[in-house]
């Protein structure tokens, strides 16, 4: 259904896709189809795009995926393979960064996993169409984090490695970073030590690197904060608990603020670490701190891990798990009421 509703380039919803457009460029892509859409129109919708992309870190899941959806129509409705090659590229860049987003956004947020195979389904053919590195690289990688997560470890490390080939044959230098990132975390998912370690060794060196940074496609932001949580997780997924909590320290310390889904997922692995040394009391505090957040951002894979971390505890019968577990129902009652939980 979703690639019939492109193929047929539908505009329903085409009104606010325009409106944060400039009055040059909503003139532009408000003539009936048909022409040549000028360069800076494309500039402006690229543009507009890297900001929501950005946004991912802290707007909520149900806000973020109608905006992409709107831009994937709004792009549609320039009629990309119309257009000559440069700008025809870049229009299909744009639609792909938009697929991706909704694509995340709609399974580790929302739940919703069949409309996000669709929408990666969609960004995948793009990102081969035009031969964009950077773009297969991002999109392997989303499909194993939704690979992995639906209870099939060696499949998401497969669409790791994947996208570390894809982002070696010309991605930017964070791409490559972020890439082994992921597959630090599919090997410690699947018990390999050697594997993490090898690729959380990758990813630092490349964040050393020179920054190419405006050839960065990806979703949100990867710097060595986000390297230190992915460290800390993945030794909490390799049960070395008293070791991840240093990482886990550091990348809290280090997130910036604004990084609201990033601090979340820091702060749920965090919990788990201390869970796992002991230390009951530290593990339902930060608990809370990942609740406080997956209600302002919705991330539905962060309330998943709460959930089991609270059903671990909770025969301890202390004050902290009975309150984690009302917070829970609270979190649970507030994202239904948004949209944000099933």
């Amino acid at each position: 259904m979703l690639r019939r509703t492109f193929t047929l380039g539908s505009l329903a919803g085409l009104t606010s896709a325009v409106a944060g457009l400039s009055p040059d460029a909503q003139a532009q892509v408000s003539r009936p189809p048909g022409g040549t859409v000028d360069q800076a129109t494309v500039d402006e919708l690229r543009s507009i795009g890297a900001s929501y992309r950005r946004s991912y870190k802290s707007f909520p899941a149900s806000a973020l995926v109608p905006v992409a959806h709107g831009q994937l129509q709004l792009a549609t409705s320039l009629r990309p393979k119309a257009q000559p090659a440069r700008l025809r590229n870049s229009l299909l860049a744009h639609m792909a960064e938009m697929a991706s987003l909704a694509a995340v956004l709609l399974s580790l947020d929302l739940g919703d996993q069949q409309q996000a195979d669709a929408y990666m389904d969609l960004g995948f053919q793009i990102a081969k169409e035009i031969g964009s590195a950077e773009l297969s690289a991002l999109i392997l990688g989303g499909r194993a984090f939704g690979t992995s997560y639906a209870g099939d470890p060696e499949g998401g490390l497969d669409y790791a490695l994947a996208a570390v080939d894809a982002a070696d044959r010309g991605a930017s230098v964070r791409m490559r970073a972020w890439t082994n990132a992921v597959a630090s975390e599919m090997y410690s998912s699947t018990g390999d030590e050697y594997g993490f370690r090898s690729c959380m060794e990758a990813s630092r060196t490349l964040l050393s690197a020179t920054a190419d940074d405006e050839r960065w496609g990806g979703i949100a932001w990867f710097d060595l904060s986000k390297a230190d949580a992915y460290e800390g997780s993945d030794l909490v997924r390799l049960g070395r608990f008293d070791e991840a909590l240093p990482s886990l320290d550091q990348a809290i310390d280090r997130l910036s603020p604004d990084m609201l889904r990033h601090r979340c997922t820091a702060f749920i692995s965090r919990a788990e670490a201390h869970a796992g040394a002991g230390h009951i009391d530290q593990a339902c505090e930060d608990g809370h701190a990942a609740l406080d957040l997956v209600e302002q951002v919705q991330h539905r894979e962060t309330l998943r891990r709460v959930t089991d971390l609270h059903r671990t505890l909770r025969n301890r019968r202390t004050a902290g798990t009975r309150s984690l577990g009302e917070h829970l129902i609270d979190t649970r009652t507030a994202l239904k009421a948004t949209g944000g939980a099933r």
